[in-house]
């Protein structure tokens, strides 16, 4: 038996409150949603990571072996095509990868809400009947 407390407010009795107050499976409801939705975020920041990790590598090599390309260059055009080809492949390799990440994120938005799918909708369902049984009433 549950144990009764006497508060500033009055007696407080939980079974009453339970009773009053079904939250208790709602709130199982929740805690499971937010707890898939906190898998996904986790697994979310997990591919961005990686994500932008393998980028700044690409960048990085691209760097590189154009320095390379660039000090073996023998001329001042030769040396202008390179680093015009450099700049044109960078900012592509900038592009897709900002594609990549909002794919990714978008993913996540998704991964991370829909766990609160169900419990929105039969939130709303029991809301709609309530106040369809308030207004007949």
């Amino acid at each position: 038996m549950a144990k009764t407390e006497t508060t500033m407010f009055g007696t407080f009795d939980p079974q009453t409150f339970v009773k009053a107050f079904p939250f208790g499976e709602m709130g199982k409801d929740a805690m499971s949603a937010s707890t898939e939705s906190a898998k996904a975020s986790v697994k979310s920041f997990q591919d961005v990571s990686a994500a932008v990790m393998r980028q700044a590598q690409d960048r990085m090599s691209m760097t590189v072996e154009t320095g390379k390309t660039l000090a073996g260059a023998t001329t001042m055009e030769e040396a202008m095509e390179i680093q015009s080809a450099y700049m044109r492949n960078a900012v592509k390799a900038h592009m897709d990868g900002l594609s990549e990440l909002a794919g990714i994120y978008t993913t996540a938005m998704k991964d991370c809400f829909e766990p609160f799918a169900g419990y929105a909708k039969e939130a709303t369902a029991t809301t709609k009947e309530a106040a369809s049984k308030a207004k007949a009433a």
